[in-house]
């Protein structure tokens, strides 16, 4: 009897740069990006596959134990690829070469191939993000609300980026004005403007969401392996 390859599930999180062939200064691009999966692989312990470049400058991905920290991943990616946009797609499925490598390059299988055709339509629309984590009802509310959150924050100016990215670090529009040399009127008029504290309380519910499905998914390969026995 033939022994079948072992197949274990994983999440893959795969992002694509918008408009990555208009980008100038490509060797100074290349290392911003490599920092930013850098910084994710060091910040996330759930990360399981370092976050590395996948094709030129275009792909990047990274594999995951847990779809806990993914939005805050995307957040994180985004942040420092800024004013470059990127979209991302979350697949939670089976990888059934190259897992034990932790070598996203290497790694292969259903969740790599759904990734990939899910990225290729994504494209071909104006939404950033798109996601399967083996729940439809999950799948199409997080969709939704992460493109809604992230179409809002492109129509940011670069200041009103710099200001709310300051204000995630520091809280204090005092400490923040002080920083960026500008009044503390202008910097609560920019959290307004932005919906900056609507968007936050969100974001959190978001990954109160995340966080309580990826609770779920443990449970279940918890029972599943009791089963087995």
């Amino acid at each position: 009897m033939k022994h079948k390859r072992a197949l274990k599930l994983a999440t893959e999180v795969l992002g694509d740069v918008v408009a990555s062939r208009t980008i100038t200064n490509r060797a100074a691009f290349q290392r911003t990006l490599e920092e930013a999966g850098q910084a994710v692989t060091d910040t996330y312990p759930d990360v399981y596959a370092a976050c590395k470049i996948l094709k030129g400058l275009d792909e990047f991905g990274c594999a995951l134990t847990s779809i806990t920290d993914c939005y805050s991943i995307i957040t994180t990616l985004l942040a420092r690829l800024y004013p470059n946009r990127a979209r991302f797609v979350l697949v939670y499925d089976y990888v059934d070469t190259g897992l034990e490598t932790q070598d996203v390059s290497i790694m292969d299988g259903p969740a790599f191939h759904k990734a990939s055709e899910m990225l290729s339509a994504l494209k071909k629309s104006k939404l950033l993000f798109d996601m399967s984590v083996q729940d439809e009802v999950l799948d199409a509310s997080l969709v939704g609300l992460i493109n809604l959150i992230l179409i809002t924050k492109n129509t940011w100016s670069k200041r009103q980026f710099q200001i709310v990215e300051e204000y995630r670090k520091h809280k204090l529009q005092s400490e923040i004005a002080a920083n960026l040399g500008i009044s503390q009127q202008a910097v609560s008029k920019t959290l307004a403007r932005t919906m900056w504290k609507e968007l936050e309380i969100i974001e959190e519910k978001l990954d109160y969401a995340l966080q309580h499905y990826a609770s779920r998914v443990l449970q279940s390969k918890v029972k599943s392996t009791h089963h087995d026995r």
